[in-house]
């Protein structure tokens, strides 16, 4: 079901966050006509330097967006109403469509989340719809606990981030689920309301936190939602690509790696990206740290086309919220350095797994990603 309680409206406020890292556009202006990507002349795939890291950069396409809102999307497990948010570019389109699930647990107002990413990656000419997570009542996380076939005793979904179980992946997975469905009607209202059409060939999932959960389960990554429930997944085919912010490491959140080489990561599929670092810590969790986080992306199978942009800034040079690009524009300039090259490096994989983009590749396969972060690794397997 798709509930349009105020219909596709689009926002009246101005897109006003600018990332220091791209030049983002407002949702207003005259509509962008360039969807080109950047060209092989403004991407360096190739000579960049130490001495010269801005010679590294992924630049942004610098399009304008609307900000549209009044759409509800019902999940049919839980039955809870979705309410969404989508940035989309203006201009002739089709766009490549980014579905994004915020971070933390669950959240009413949650595709109010995000606003750095979707300004990003709306600039650079992709749709992007944030989910919000709503929390689930005792009767509608009872239906998801049902489809798990998690024992009632420990069906117990809270409204926090709590990593004791599985259950914030299991239902922001369904979440996620009901949207991707939802996708040729939303494209549908976008065209009928004077906007662009979605590009449905071209879709991918991303989230920062416990908002990289849903992603990686969607895309093959096995989780427990309670300790007596059986492994869960739900891998859907037109997922074109997953990228996972500050992603969950095992004994956290329902993902596992028992030491012998069966884990949570063994059957994700590619294309996937994966940004953390030795920083990405939060005091109220510090077993969760960059070490911990990084086990998903060696635990995938090495068949090419997965990539990790790890930062080796220390403990304490900025946390958690880096990776959610809220240290763009920091006072400490080594924080901007990496927001940057977070920032330039979810735009080339998104160009070349989204748009086959050969310039995107090219720069993919250089060490830019490194140079521009500074103190940091750019691995792929």
């Amino acid at each position: 079901m798709l509930v349009t309680p105020r219909g596709w409206v689009a926002a009246t406020a101005s897109a006003a966050v600018v990332i220091a890292l791209a030049a983002c556009a407002g949702d207003s202006g005259d509509a962008a006509t360039d969807t080109a990507g950047p060209s092989d002349a403004d991407v360096a795939a190739v000579g960049c330097s130490e001495g010269d890291p801005d010679a590294c950069d992924y630049p942004s396409r610098g399009l304008t967006f609307t900000v549209r809102q009044g759409y509800s999307v019902e999940d049919p497990v839980t039955g809870r109403s979705l309410p969404i948010l989508a940035r989309v570019p203006e201009g002739p389109g089709p766009f490549p469509v980014i579905v994004w699930s915020h971070g933390g647990g669950f959240l009413a107002a949650g595709q109010l989340q995000g606003v750095e990413w979707g300004t990003l990656l709306a600039s650079h000419g992709f749709v992007v719809i944030h989910v919000a997570h709503v929390p689930p009542t005792a009767d509608t996380g009872l239906a998801a606990c049902e489809l798990a076939e998690v024992p009632a005793g420990e069906c117990l979904p809270s409204s926090g981030d709590e990593d004791a179980n599985g259950l914030i992946a299991l239902i922001k997975t369904l979440d996620l689920s009901a949207v991707l469905a939802k996708l040729p009607a939303l494209s549908a209202w976008s065209v009928d309301n004077g906007g662009p059409a979605m590009d449905l060939e071209h879709v991918a999932v991303a989230g920062w936190s416990a908002g990289s959960r849903g992603p990686t389960v969607l895309r093959g990554a096995e989780i427990f939602p309670s300790p007596g429930a059986p492994r869960f997944t739900r891998p859907i085919a037109p997922i074109a690509a997953v990228m996972m912010l500050s992603p969950t490491g095992p004994g956290f959140g329902g993902y596992f790696d028992d030491g012998a080489g069966d884990t949570s990561w063994d059957a994700l599929l590619a294309p996937t990206l994966m940004i953390t670092g030795a920083n990405d810590v939060k005091p109220t969790k510090p077993g969760l740290n960059g070490p911990v986080r990084r086990v998903g992306f060696d635990a995938q199978p090495a068949d090419g086309d997965r990539f990790l942009l790890y930062s080796d800034l220390p403990v304490g040079v900025g946390g958690h919220p880096t990776f959610n690009l809220e240290d763009a524009a920091s006072s400490d300039a080594r924080l901007v350095r990496l927001s940057r090259a977070i920032s330039a490096t979810a735009l080339a994989y998104f160009d070349a797994e989204l748009r086959d983009d050969a310039a995107a590749r090219a720069w993919l396969a250089t060490d830019n990603a490194r140079v521009l972060a500074g103190d940091a690794s750019w691995e792929s397997r």
